[in-house]
């Protein structure tokens, strides 16, 4: 297997982020929809979004996002962390966590569903601690 570039997204890679995207379930958006939001994103100084291509196609992405606090430390969040089925357990997801936390100095926090055990294990084995459970209330 040819070895995979982990770098920053750039505009060109929102369709093929779109695709990607729908493999852990999230809606497939219009092809403008798609580079409105990556490009939001790009933009925003409080996020950064890393891919893994592969022979030129997105075949994973990592969205960490800048989370301010006012009685806390700040720190970083995974927002998302997508592999397209067809390369999991290549180490994939693996390497753009590592990549996307070298390109930081703070704390790095990820939050998962607590039905999503595969995830808990995947993320305790790049080194995270769960430190807490909560609920998640919407209005």
């Amino acid at each position: 297997m040819n070895k995979a570039i982990f770098r920053l997204a750039v505009i060109d890679d929102a369709e093929e982020i779109n695709s990607v995207s729908t493999h852990l379930g999230y809606q497939r958006l219009s092809e403008n929809q798609a580079s409105e939001k990556l490009l939001s994103l790009l933009n925003s100084e409080a996020d950064q979004i890393f891919v893994a291509e592969l022979k030129g196609k997105i075949i994973g992405w990592i969205h960490l996002f800048y989370a301010r606090r006012l009685a806390s430390n700040d720190f970083y969040e995974i927002g998302g962390l997508v592999v397209n089925p067809e390369y999991r357990g290549q180490g994939i997801g693996k390497n753009l966590v590592k990549f996307a936390t070298s390109q930081v100095t703070e704390v790095v926090r990820v939050r998962c569903n607590e039905t999503r055990l595969e995830s808990h294990l995947f993320y305790e084995q790049q080194g995270f601690k769960s430190t807490k459970s909560q609920r998640v209330f919407v209005k």
